[in-house]
């Protein structure tokens, strides 16, 4: 793009020069063919044109040819103007000199170059028809060097900006680029994140209840050939083990779809919820929400889990079936609690188990603390032994997602 419009600007600045050239020559000669100076005019005119024609080669591969060609250039005008009788139109001829300054040196000696050639021109003409006819002279063609300056450095902005823009896509795609590479990585690193938070609720829940059932099973065939009337009461047990089993794989395969959620909203979807978890483990949970809003799919699937994971501790440690859950939306930051009445249990747990989160049973109060931290806010725990847990996400701060 760029390069073509350097070849479509130096096309246009070499036909306006052609067109000149043939301009002074064919006025010049016509004027001076009858006189003993046409000799001399046509041999400098065709020197004027060879250097002309062989600039743009030599100046590519030395940009010293520049400034011999324009010394020369401004000799061979020079002559024109003082050596032959007075012929005002040889200084058109400094116009391509003008052109050529611009195009091809550095600003500054571009603009040393013009000076230089304004001052051959106002000297020529001054010399050649004296002070008052000569300042004629000089004001019209400097009006005509203002010009071609003016539009030359327009056509150079021009090519600068464009020069910019291509310059600025180039960096906006790689920009992009970029960014899907950052995007890929961070899809697969949440992935991954989700597939580590599951297995540790699978260990920490499931895997042990299916353990538990193991050593069910066994005790109850040892029971079958030494006391056969406690088998009754070992699968009892291990009715009850299997139904929780199946209760956390449902609970985890709902978390694996957050399609209803983003369907439904965090408060439909908290409804849905209680009614499921009295319906399955006759587990009354009162919802008070308030100023009910949709919030970014992400920050609703992580409250709506955290409630989830709450009640999961409410069924399997509380001892109770009540719980109370308690949504803010109406205000910013948002806040969530979870509070039953059961029988509690030690705070300090919590503490043991950041530090050591793979080990032993943590309730899930490790993973619902990493997914509030990853929201921006924080989880605090409330509780004591016979004196019930209240959970309270806080300093959540959501902006609504935006509607079309």
């Amino acid at each position: 793009m760029i390069q073509s419009w350097i070849r479509s600007r130096l096309i246009l600045s070499y036909v306006a020069s052609a067109i000149l050239l043939g301009s002074v020559a064919m006025r010049t000669v016509s004027a001076y063919y009858q006189t003993p100076f046409r000799w001399l005019v046509i041999g400098l005119l065709i020197a004027y044109t060879v250097l002309y024609l062989f600039e743009l080669p030599y100046s590519e591969r030395s940009g010293r040819f520049l400034y011999v060609y324009f010394a020369l250039q401004i000799a061979i005008i020079l002559v024109l103007l003082l050596y032959v009788p007075p012929f005002d139109y040889f200084v058109v001829l400094f116009v391509p000199l003008f052109i050529q300054a611009l195009w091809f040196l550095p600003r500054r000696s571009a603009f040393y170059w013009i000076g230089l050639f304004f001052v051959a021109a106002c000297a020529g003409l001054l010399i050649s028809y004296g002070w008052l006819k000569g300042l004629g002279f000089v004001l019209t063609y400097a009006a005509m060097f203002v010009f071609v300056t003016f539009v030359c450095l327009m056509t150079l902005q021009a090519e600068q900006a464009q020069k910019e823009s291509q310059a600025l896509l180039a960096e906006l795609r790689s920009a992009h680029r970029k960014l899907q590479e950052y995007a890929s990585q961070v899809e697969e690193l949440a992935g991954a994140q989700e597939r580590d938070r599951l297995a540790r609720e699978l260990h920490d829940s499931v895997t042990q209840t299916i353990f538990s059932m193991t050593l069910t099973a066994q005790a109850a065939r040892i029971l079958f050939d030494r006391d056969p009337s406690r088998v009754a009461a070992q699968l009892e047990h291990l009715q009850t083990l299997s139904q929780s089993a199946l209760a956390e794989m449902r609970s985890l395969i709902q978390q694996l779809h957050a399609s209803s959620i983003a369907d439904e909203g965090l408060a439909a979807a908290l409804r849905r919820h209680a009614g499921e978890r009295q319906e399955k483990d006759g587990l009354k949970v009162e919802l008070q929400i308030s100023g009910e809003r949709r919030l970014p799919l992400e920050s609703e699937a992580a409250l709506f889990r955290v409630v989830q994971e709450a009640l999961n501790n409410v069924v399997k440690h509380a001892e109770t079936r009540r719980a109370l859950v308690v949504l803010r939306l109406d205000k910013d930051p948002i806040s969530l609690s979870i509070e039953d009445a059961g029988k509690g249990f030690d705070p300090a747990l919590l503490q043991v188990l950041q530090t050591r989160s793979n080990t032993g049973s943590h309730f899930g109060l490790s993973g619902m603390a990493e997914r509030v931290r990853a929201l921006g806010g924080r989880l605090v725990v409330d509780s004591a032994p016979g004196k019930g847990t209240r959970i309270r996400v806080e300093d959540i701060r959501v902006e609504e997602p935006e509607h079309a």
